[in-house]
């Protein structure tokens, strides 16, 4: 993950020609592959220079904010995001800016504005699968536990079974699970938890709820066997992250 109030809204995904002319800078393009390809660093690099020599581009401001969002910066964030809603230029994945939003509030705590602007982008955007889970997130926050099952049931059904959303559908059957294991329904928890992580094995915090889980049914071996693998995926995370930040 337009906020409620904007008025006159410009087409969210325009042709280039529609896109005034000092708005545009050649290295956007550059800077927008560094984003999706998860090159944070060099995106952050290129838009900052973008900015110096364009700082009315709504796009750079966004893409900035998508940056800093994504390298744990919300405070920094929020701002630019704001900013490049605000501009009123439009630009590409202007309808996909209070997803982020979403996030970046909620990131700092802001649940209800975080919630407005998930609404605010499914309302806009009705198959964005992560804007219906990050309301499912607050929900749980909230212990609205009917609201966020049926969020993440739409979740669920948006990303759909594809080789390519593999990890988002196992964070959401993990988020199923931990409805379960709220409701002392722990076999089922299990086995949400234990499709989540045949998806995604590498996700350390699910490997601990499962063990919990496993704990509660009285399975203290495969509990251990579970914390086991927990501490061997983190070692891997950390070691990739390492090497990554190298």
């Amino acid at each position: 993950m337009e906020p409620a109030g904007q008025v006159a809204k410009p087409d969210p995904n325009p042709p280039v020609s529609a896109i005034a002319q000092q708005q545009m800078h050649p290295n956007l393009a550059v800077a927008s592959q560094l984003v999706a390809a998860g090159s944070f660093l060099d995106a952050e690099i290129v838009l900052t220079a973008i900015l110096q020599e364009r700082p009315d581009s709504a796009q750079a401001e966004f893409l900035l904010g998508v940056v800093y969002l994504k390298t744990q910066r919300a405070a920094r964030a929020l701002p630019l995001l704001q900013a490049s809603l605000a501009s009123g230029q439009a630009f590409t994945g202007r309808t996909h800016v209070e997803h982020f939003m979403g996030w970046a509030n909620y990131q700092l705590g802001e649940l209800d504005e975080a919630k407005r602007a998930f609404q605010s982008h499914v309302a806009a955007v009705p198959t964005a699968d992560d804007s219906y889970y990050g309301l499912a997130v607050i929900a749980l926050d909230e212990d609205r536990v009917g609201d966020a099952q049926q969020a993440l049931e739409r979740a669920l059904e948006l990303v759909g079974s594809s080789p390519r959303r593999v990890r988002d559908r196992a964070k959401i059957l993990a988020r199923l699970g931990d409805i379960e294991f709220r409701a002392d329904r722990i076999e089922p928890a299990v086995s949400l938890f234990e499709e989540s992580l045949e998806l995604y094995s590498d996700h350390v915090e699910v490997w601990g709820k499962l063990a919990r889980a496993l704990d509660r049914l009285g399975r203290a071996d495969a509990a251990e066997a579970a914390r086991v693998k927990q501490s061997a995926v983190q070692v891997r995370v950390d070691a990739r992250g390492r090497g990554e930040a190298e």
